[in-house]
């Protein structure tokens, strides 16, 4: 093997390769990660970070 030859590939996905679909959540999943995102808003103001808007918006989302 030569010094300019790698053992490893990195594969990446194509830019405009679309994005798996989504996974189906369950009801208690999706309360959890209502939960978890508004405790990260939380967190967020009491730090002085800005949060995602997906992250927001979830946290908006009834329990």
């Amino acid at each position: 093997m030569s010094a300019g030859t790698s053992e490893h590939r990195y594969i990446h996905t194509p830019r405009n390769a679309s994005p798996a679909p989504a996974k189906k959540v369950s009801p208690a999943e999706h309360r959890v990660q209502v939960a978890a995102a508004r405790l990260r808003v939380t967190l967020d103001e009491r730090l002085g970070r800005e949060t995602p808007a997906k992250t927001k918006a979830l946290a908006k989302e009834p329990i």
